[in-house]
C-alpha cells in the first residue's frame, strides 16, 4: 500500500501526539514536512528527525496528499486551506473557529476540486460526535441535539456549585490547565457555540455559522451550593442556543464532569442516542486526527457539510 504524504502545521499538545502517532502507528503515512508558527510554545517537544521544517505557506502549497491544520485561528488556517483544497489536496483540522465561520465556503472549494475535507477533533476531542451525527441523519430524522460540550466550564460550574465563587474557580480551572490566561472563548461561550454550529450543520444538511447561535456565557454567573449548572447546547434545525440551565442531579448531563464532553441526539421515532468521553487531551484529540487520515489511506474523500468528492 502506497504510504500518504502529510504536511503538518501546528507542533503543540496535539500536534506532538499526532506527530508521535504517525511515526509509531499501524497507518502508511509519511510526515513529508512541518511547520511549527510558534517555536517558543513548542519547547520540550522535540522535532521529529529527518523531517523538513519549512512555512506554513510551504505546507499548504507543496501538493501533498494531505495538509493537517492544528495551529488554531482564521485569518492564517483560512489562507493554508484555501490553497490545498484549490490544489485537490485533502485538508485535515482541528479548527472549530475555522469551520464555523467559513466551513461552507470550504466545503464547497473541496467539492470543486475532488478534494477532501475532514474535522474529526473540532468536536469532542477524542469522542466521535461528529461521525454519529452524520450516521443518525442519514433518515433526515433527527429532532433535536442537546449537550455539555465545553470542559472549561464544567470544571468551573461544578466548583461552583460546590460553594466556589466564579472567581475562584476560574483561577483553580487554569492552575489545573482547564481555562487559558484568557478564558472568554469558553467562558463566554464561544467555544460551545462552534462546536453547535457543526454538529447541526451535519445534522440538518444545511451549513450553520457560529453567528446564527443565540448564545449566553458564564461569565459572573452566581450559582447557589447545591445547584446544577451546565453550559448547555441545544439545536433543533430551526434554532441553536448555548446557555447555563439548572439540570437534574443524577442525569447525564448533570454527570458530566472534568474533560468529559457528552452529546444526545433525539431521533425521531428513534429514542435518545448518547455518545460521551473525552473532550480534550492531546492523545484523544490527535487520535481524532489519526482515525481522519485512516479514511484517506482506505481511499475516502469525505466532505465535511457536503458528503464526499
Amino acid at each position: 500500500m502506497a504510504r500518504l504524504r502529510i504536511g503538518l502545521i501546528g507542533w503543540g499538545t496535539v500536534g506532538s501526539a499526532l506527530g508521535r502517532l504517525v511515526a509509531a502507528g499501524p497507518l502508511p503515512l509519511e510526515l513529508a514536512c512541518l511547520a511549527v508558527r510558534h517555536p517558543a510554545a513548542a519547547r520540550g517537544m522535540p522535532l521529529p528527525d529527518g523531517v523538513a521544517v519549512v512555512a506554513p505557506d510551504d505546507v499548504a502549497a507543496a501538493r501533498l496528499d494531505a495538509v493537517v491544520e492544528l495551529a488554531g485561528g482564521i485569518e492564517e488556517p483560512l489562507g493554508w486551506a484555501r490553497t490545498a483544497l484549490a490544489a485537490g489536496t485533502a485538508y485535515v483540522t482541528a479548527n472549530k473557529a475555522l469551520l464555523a465561520n467559513h466551513g461552507d465556503e470550504l466545503s464547497t472549494l473541496a467539492r470543486q476540486n475532488d478534494s477532501a475535507l475532514l474535522a474529526s477533533a473540532s468536536v469532542g476531542g477524542g469522542v466521535p460526535m461528529l461521525e454519529i451525527v452524520r450516521h443518525l441523519a442519514a433518515t433526515r430524522a433527527i429532532g433535536r441535539l442537546r449537550g455539555v460540550l465545553n470542559a472549561t466550564t464544567t470544571y468551573m460550574l461544578s466548583a461552583m456549585g460546590e460553594g466556589m465563587t466564579y472567581g475562584d474557580a476560574l483561577r483553580e480551572a487554569q492552575t489545573a490547565g482547564y481555562a487559558e490566561a484568557d478564558p472568554s472563548l469558553d467562558v463566554d461561550g464561544r467555544d460551545a457555540a462552534q462546536k453547535l454550529a457543526i454538529l447541526a450543520s451535519e445534522a440538518w444538511g444545511a451549513w450553520r455559522s457560529e453567528s446564527q447561535v443565540e448564545r449566553h456565557g458564564i461569565r459572573g454567573l452566581e450559582v447557589s451550593e447545591g445547584q446544577v449548572i451546565r453550559l448547555v447546547a441545544e439545536a433543533t434545525e430551526e434554532r441553536l442556543a448555548v446557555t447555563p440551565q439548572e439540570v437534574e442531579p443524577g442525569t447525564p448531563l448533570a454527570a458530566t464532569a472534568g474533560i468529559d464532553n457528552l452529546l444526545e441526539i433525539d431521533v425521531r421515532a428513534g429514542g435518545i442516542f448518547r455518545i460521551s468521553g473525552p473532550g480534550a487531551g492531546g492523545r484523544v484529540s490527535a487520535g481524532a486526527v489519526y482515525a481522519d487520515l485512516a479514511r484517506l489511506v482506505a481511499g475516502e474523500r469525505p466532505i465535511l457539510f457536503g458528503g464526499s468528492a
